[in-house]
């Protein structure tokens, strides 16, 4: 039925009650005062539902929210049990190998013959991720994901640096037990300098192979954050700011780039082997101190390839109580040698210097 149509049988239905009242014998003002009391209380019958229609919402949404709440404690309950379980069966675990020698053996052999296949497993199913993800390809030639803050020592031989009281200045060829001792010293080498000139040379020859491969990149300044920006500084601007930029070396092919203007030392024996990882690190002449990195191998050799340098170097946390911080100047074509099992070197500004410095970290083992 239309709406007209309900119009007019709604006038309809009025009219034959208005008739109804007249046939006994009602006046005309009761039956006008019977439709205004129809009208008043059909009127606050809609004004009460939608005064209580509002609430009835509330209602119903706050015994939603606090279902949801309900559900979600339950679940984090449940979460944290499993952690608990799981945690308590590993610490079980654990101790168990580690106390009954039969236990350990029997898993040790049973665990053995599953490792290439776990492994084979494993790396199929990483590879939808490395394909998802390519840049996580880097992280294969990392031999450390994350260094253990923490690492200690206990009851360390402190002897190398015990009664050592100033950096040693070798000349000559460097006997090879000193090398091994671990006792800091200096010498001096055949190697030319290298400015900033020569390491920006080698840059533009080799652009897209270093852009490529390069590893790390740090930098104090937003305006150098990668190779092409640094070596697009003007070299007196850069020698007179407080820039410092790190650039991390950890790949064959830049490694190789690179060995043309920093061949291996010859103070170094034969047998020893060098690290891939390497670092050139430019400073300003106003650059703040910092921490020299921690390398794969523990004797270091630091070259000061250009510029000067002031290194201090702190006893090791095994070593503080028995040992004293020492300090040397890098003059240009000096190496400086050390263990980093016993100091922790500091790289400072040196007084009165004008000239960048450029510093070539690289290890032995």
């Amino acid at each position: 039925m239309s709406a007209k149509d309900l119009v007019q049988q709604y006038k309809e239905d009025v009219n034959n009650l208005v008739e109804s009242a007249k046939e006994h014998n009602l006046p005309n003002q009761k039956i006008e005062e019977i439709f205004d009391n129809c009208f008043n209380t059909l009127r606050g019958i809609n004004e009460y539902e939608d005064k209580v229609s509002p609430k009835v919402s509330e209602e119903s949404e706050f015994q939603t929210s606090t279902k949801n709440i309900n559900q979600l404690y339950a679940f984090s309950i449940r979460i944290i049990k499993i952690f608990l379980l799981i945690f308590t069966l590993a610490i079980f675990i654990y101790i168990l190998l580690n106390v009954h020698q039969p236990t350990a053996s029997l898993v040790l052999r049973n665990v053995q013959g599953l490792i290439y296949p776990g492994l084979k497993i494993l790396r199929f199913l990483s590879v939808p991720i490395i394909k998802r993800y390519p840049s996580l390809t880097e992280l294969y030639d990392e031999s450390c994901l994350l260094e253990n803050p923490y690492f200690y020592v206990h009851d360390m031989e402190c002897w190398p640096c015990q009664n050592v009281y100033s950096v040693f200045e070798l000349k000559g060829p460097v006997n090879q037990s000193m090398y091994l001792s671990g006792i800091p010293y200096v010498t001096k080498t055949s190697h030319q300098v290298v400015p900033y000139t020569e390491l920006r040379n080698l840059y533009e020859l080799n652009e897209d192979i270093l852009n490529k491969e390069s590893s790390t990149i740090k930098s104090t300044t937003y305006k150098i954050e990668n190779l092409k920006e640094l070596f697009s500084q003007n070299p007196d601007e850069l020698s007179s700011s407080n820039i410092h930029f790190s650039w991390r070396i950890n790949k064959m092919s830049p490694a190789r780039i690179i060995r043309k203007l920093f061949p291996r030392p010859e103070i170094f024996p034969e047998r020893t082997g060098q690290s891939v990882e390497r670092y050139i690190i430019v400073d300003g002449t106003k650059a703040s101190p910092y921490s020299l990195p921690n390398t794969e191998c523990g004797f270091i050799s630091v070259r000061q390839a250009y510029g000067q340098r002031t290194i201090f170097l702190k006893p090791s946390q095994e070593c503080s109580g028995e040992c004293r911080t020492l300090s040397v100047v890098l003059q240009p074509s000096t190496i400086l040698l050390y263990n980093w099992w016993y100091w922790r070197p500091i790289s400072l500004p040196t007084e009165n210097s004008s000239d960048i410095s450029i510093l070539y970290i690289s290890s032995y083992c």
